[in-house]
């Protein structure tokens, strides 16, 4: 039986490419790496909707999956030291070892199997991937997306998107005002289906907790909330825009100061990087809305579940989690988009009970923008291929778990009769700084090699 995984020809390999694309500033290098071996190689590319389908061989065993759900400019890598040969990233990591992960395959592995390269996120209104269907070769999926190591995931939460749009009436201050911006940035954030177990301060809602506290000292009134981007991330940085009578402008400033360094000693333990910033703006594009819409926009965000919403107390896992996902602040309305990851139905029922709760009670609109369904695999074949490879190689039990991070796979596969497995390769994170290793990114070619050798 003949494995391709030899240790040191994939530590040469992975310096190859380091140096071949050290001066590579491409924001989508992820699918360069990939297409330029394709391409070399003299592999078929099909171009399919904005993704690229990838046929290596006749007979492919699998399909090979790599979801690049953003591009991000300047985005590179290298081996921060030769000797220990630590691959380094600023930026995301799992992005980068799963594409040199991808282009070792191809150019080594004697197996045939087909690569998908995809660009899906759930920020998107159009998230059909019906044409991957016509020139789909296998029904065996490996998706290269899971943010653990050392085990497989085949079991995906569901998730509901809700838009919270609370109604707000505006007036014109009778006072001579200051307008400020209070500024919440540097916390952890990240993807709220990864480290779901893990305490993660939500920028909004702390954002507004700090400025119930400022209101609770000096009378302010609220412009406008802005917080989050992508709606599969936790929001990391936020801001409110306000206006404040200009004979308590000095009290304003001697309060804030009171109410940071009470807040950035609060919260050291969880996010010791947080930073909270007053500073003064020119004007404001809106009028300041009633200290009555304020108190139903508050309501809403303190009384909605946020991070894990029940954990299995067996296995410590998250079964279900909420996350308030972005605020923008229009003329009428505060819009709030919530995001809802459950492997139970009924969790996911309770949280809906609970925001809907809280949506009555502050005078808002509630809808439901797009629901994406629970994925388990319709049989465990390819599960106990993965078992199987696992205990030769390791003479151990491959620990397979539920997540619910990987949700782009089970939109692009949602109407195909598949089976899908998610894989992850170990990095760490440190100050904003990943790294991952030759070692472990060995392990895992090592584990594929043997999984497409065994399929049948």
């Amino acid at each position: 039986m003949d494995y391709v995984t030899d240790r040191d020809n994939l530590s040469e390999y992975v310096k190859g490419l380091t140096e071949k694309y050290a001066d590579n500033k491409s924001s989508n290098l992820i699918e360069t790496l990939i297409l330029d071996t394709a391409r070399d190689l003299k592999l078929d590319i099909v171009n399919v909707d904005d993704s690229y389908y990838i046929k290596k061989g006749e007979k492919p065993k699998a399909l090979l999956h790599l979801n690049i759900d953003y591009n991000k400019n300047n985005l590179s890598f290298s081996i921060e030291d030769y000797d220990k040969e630590i691959i380094k990233s600023e930026y995301d990591i799992n992005l980068i070892i799963s594409s040199i992960l991808i282009c070792y395959l191809l150019d080594f592995s004697h197996e045939s199997f087909d690569v998908l390269i995809t660009h899906n996120n759930i920020n998107m209104c159009d998230m059909k991937y019906s044409a991957v269907a016509n020139i789909l070769r296998t029904d065996n999926v490996i998706n290269f997306n899971l943010r653990q190591a050392n085990c497989i995931a085949d079991e995906f939460s569901s998730l509901k998107l809700f838009l919270n749009q609370v109604k707000v009436e505006r007036f014109k201050p009778a006072y001579e005002f200051g307008s400020y911006r209070i500024s919440l940035h540097d916390l952890s954030g990240g993807h709220a289906g990864e480290e779901s177990d893990k305490v993660k301060l939500n920028s909004i809602k702390l954002l507004v907790t700090i400025i119930r506290k400022i209101k609770s000292k000096v009378d302010i009134d609220i412009v406008s909330l802005v917080g989050g981007e992508r709606y599969e991330y936790i929001p990391s940085t936020s801001y409110i825009d306000f206006v404040v009578d200009r004979q308590y402008e000095a009290d304003l400033l001697n309060i804030f100061e009171i109410v940071k360094n009470e807040s950035l000693e609060k919260n050291l333990k969880y996010e010791p990087d947080m930073k909270l910033s007053l500073t003064k703006i020119d004007t404001n594009k809106k009028d300041p809305i009633t200290k009555e819409s304020f108190n139903y926009l508050a309501s809403f965000i303190e009384l909605i579940p946020m991070g894990s919403f029940f954990v299995n107390s067996i296995d410590d896992k998250t079964i279900s989690s909420s996350n308030l996902a972005a605020a923008r602040s229009l003329k009428n309305h505060v819009n709030l988009i919530i995001v809802l990851r459950s492997l139970s139905e009924e969790s996911m029922n309770s949280m809906i009970e609970r925001i809907n709760v809280a949506s009555s009670i502050s005078n808002s609109i509630l809808n439901e923008k797009f629901h994406i369904e629970k994925w388990k695999n319709k049989d465990t074949y390819l599960t106990d291929v993965f078992k199987t490879a696992y205990s030769e190689i390791n003479n151990d039990e491959l620990n397979v778990v539920k997540t619910q991070y990987s949700l782009d796979s089970s939109i692009i596969f949602n109407d195909l009769n598949v089976k899908i497995i998610s894989i992850g390769v170990k990095y760490k994170k440190a100050e904003n700084v990943y790294y991952s290793s030759i070692e472990d990114l060995f392990l895992v070619v090592n584990l594929l090699e043997k999984v497409l050798n065994k399929i049948y």
